[in-house]
């Protein structure tokens, strides 16, 4: 099983992490969010003091956002691609806020199948067309979008489209060919089965539980293969790419790399973890589960 952990950068940096909690660096902001699988001891007491937010429960058990004078609200992200011989590398830009829950708008441990995804579409003889499921704020479709591909994001967050399309514009990519789709991704990919639409790649990002707002269940254990069996329909029969992210599922990395089989026996699955590196140090956080392949 592989174990697949991005560098830090000056945009995004794990201080230190342990006590159920993580310590992060994020620009000039520095945050503290619950992490369960934290369970070793924090090796830096003192870091902790300088955060500008905390995500914690107060007395009565409701997480919010607490926060200092200093903690600057939205604050971008920013991350540069892979270059295609002598161009000049894409960047994409991500704004970030505080919300409901724990999540800012990105997961940093993404940043490595950004990065393999841009080399493959780096490589395609012409511009290729990818679908990306549950696609959230966007980082991945800015990333493939900022490469040449044409991307469909699909996301049943209204919001979560909303905001990826307003990091659209924060990376200049006004031109970029990406359609935003507010819906179902089951509704969404049986309607292009019967539009006869097709696809060079997918990323495909489920979650463990899922409601849209029509109230629509998206269960994995009952969904994910149905979706899948639709997802094989649209794609060509020799895919570009595909990346199937799993997060919250309890479940080993081989479960995604052998459910990917059954759909494409002949491809070359890796499987393994997606890890977050404490920075000048030497644990990382398994943060996903993932499986993927391309197509030689």
């Amino acid at each position: 099983m592989n174990i697949l952990t991005p560098p830090s950068t000056t945009n995004y940096r794990l201080l230190d992490s342990g006590n159920g909690l993580r310590l992060e660096q994020w620009g000039s902001n520095i945050i503290i969010r619950p992490d369960s699988t934290c369970l070793w001891h924090q090796r830096h007491p003192a870091a902790w003091k300088q955060a500008t937010a905390t995500y914690r429960k107060d007395r009565n058990d409701v997480w919010s956002w607490q926060t200092t004078p200093q903690f600057k609200e939205p604050w971008l992200f920013s991350y540069h691609l892979p270059s295609r011989g002598e161009e000049k590398a894409p960047r994409i830009a991500c704004n970030l806020h505080t919300g409901q829950s724990k999540n800012i708008g990105i997961f940093p441990e993404q940043a490595a199948q950004w990065e393999w995804m841009v080399n493959k579409i780096n490589q395609a003889p012409s511009q290729p067309r990818v679908l990306n499921l549950f696609a959230y704020t966007g980082a991945a479709t800015l990333c493939a979008a900022a490469a040449g591909a044409e991307v469909c994001h699909v996301d049943a967050s209204k919001p979560a489209v909303t905001w990826a399309a307003e990091n659209q514009k924060l990376c200049k990519l006004d031109a970029a060919s990406i359609r935003w789709i507010v819906d179902d991704c089951t509704s969404f990919v049986t309607r292009e089965t019967k539009r006869d639409s097709s696809y060079d790649a997918l990323i495909f990002d489920p979650p463990a539980f899922g409601r849209d707002q029509r109230g629509k269940v998206f269960a994995f254990e009952k969904h994910v293969r149905g979706l899948l069996e639709l997802c094989v329909k649209v794609l060509r029969p020799k895919p570009l790419f595909v990346i199937f992210n799993g997060y919250a599922m309890g479940h080993s990395a081989t479960i995604l790399g052998n459910v990917l089989a059954d759909f494409f026996p002949k491809a070359s699955i890796e499987c393994g973890e997606l890890h977050v590196a404490e920075y000048q140090g030497t644990r990382t956080i398994p943060c996903s589960i993932y499986a993927r392949f391309a197509t030689k």
